[in-house]
């Protein structure tokens, strides 16, 4: 038997470690079994933390034992005990300023760390060459994108696993052209191609349907997405696939409503 103080007590069933390949249970030894902890003991331990009753814990461990379905890594790592999230995914944006870029950093850093895989949207931020302060000139979204790329590729889940991440950017955005490109090996520049983090170029749907009915299109910053309308980037049809083509393998997320 397997209960957690306060919570549902399981039965649990030894002779299901057999339905285990050598390859599982190598990786429930090296990344989520508790100390003293068998494997089943782990199961248990997660249907009666999760279990909103005797009997619905019972089948949450039956159901597991039996391989009918599997928790994702958070909630299989972390169930029943004081570390980390059950939390798989979080989902955030960067502001146009340097505060806003800083704290999305520092908040991805400690979402990776705690186990959470993550999406971020820049498409707020300035493109290339914008002015900037007085003087300046803004160095464009990508070098912040490789920052936190290197910061995901630096962090682990929860000491499982390499921190995950995706990051968005808009398709009427000036530089979604390289964006696109950036995971390609022959992409880019030196400085911001190979990247690790899954790239996924946002598109509306009303956008989407009018690439088939104008010629004419633009792209433009941030500040003007309303205009998205009336200045389409057709030309970035042929953009999106060269990388699906060569493997770069870019996302397309359509929102509808």
């Amino acid at each position: 038997m397997v209960q957690l103080p306060g919570h549902h007590q399981v039965r649990v069933d030894r002779t299901r470690d057999a339905l285990l390949t050598p390859f599982g249970k190598a990786t429930l030894d090296n990344r989520y079994l508790l100390p003293d902890e068998s494997y089943q003991d782990l199961f248990g331990r997660v249907s009666s933390y999760y279990g909103a009753d005797a009997a619905h814990a019972q089948r949450i461990y039956d159901y597991m034992s039996q391989h009918w379905f599997m928790p994702a890594t958070p909630v299989l790592s972390n169930g029943g005990t004081t570390r980390g999230l059950p939390i798989s995914c979080f989902l955030n944006e960067a502001s146009d300023s340097l505060d806003g870029i800083v704290g999305l950093w520092n908040e991805n850093v400690w979402l990776a760390s705690r186990g959470g895989g993550i999406g971020s949207y820049w498409g707020n931020l300035r493109s290339i060459g914008e002015n900037v302060g007085r003087n300046g000139k803004t160095s464009g979204v990508i070098p912040f994108i490789r920052v936190m790329d290197s910061l995901t590729l630096a962090i682990s889940q929860g000491s499982l696993r390499r921190g995950s991440a995706a990051v968005y950017l808009p398709v009427w955005h000036p530089e979604i052209e390289e964006f696109i490109e950036i995971r390609r090996p022959t992409g880019g520049t030196q400085t911001v191609r190979r990247l690790t983090c899954t790239t996924v170029f946002w598109c509306l749907m009303p956008l989407c349907a009018r690439l088939k009915l104008t010629k004419n299109g633009a792209l433009f910053p941030p500040k003007m997405a309303r205009l998205f309308v009336r200045c389409l980037p057709v030309h970035c049809g042929s953009v999106f696939l060269r990388p699906v083509w060569s493997r770069a393998s870019p996302t397309l997320s359509i929102q509808t409503t």
